[in-house]
């Protein structure tokens, strides 16, 4: 797989939206790719801080109404 192809999917793969044939061909890909382990430690960090702060945005106006 392409390191194209490998960023193309890799929200997809996070998702778990992939077959399984898929899936390993970007596993493979990441072992021995530093470029695109750096992409997926990316979008894994920049989900971590959305969702993070998502979720307390979502309990400071849960307290704010209480």
């Amino acid at each position: 797989m392409s390191c194209k192809d490998t960023i193309h999917l890799i929200c997809w793969y996070l998702e778990g939206r992939l077959s399984a044939s898929v899936e390993s061909e970007i596993k493979r890909h990441l072992e021995t790719c530093a470029d695109c382990h750096l992409v997926l430690e990316a979008a894994i960090n920049t989900l971590d801080r959305y969702f993070s702060s998502e979720r307390s945005t979502g309990a400071e106006a849960g307290s704010r109404a209480a």
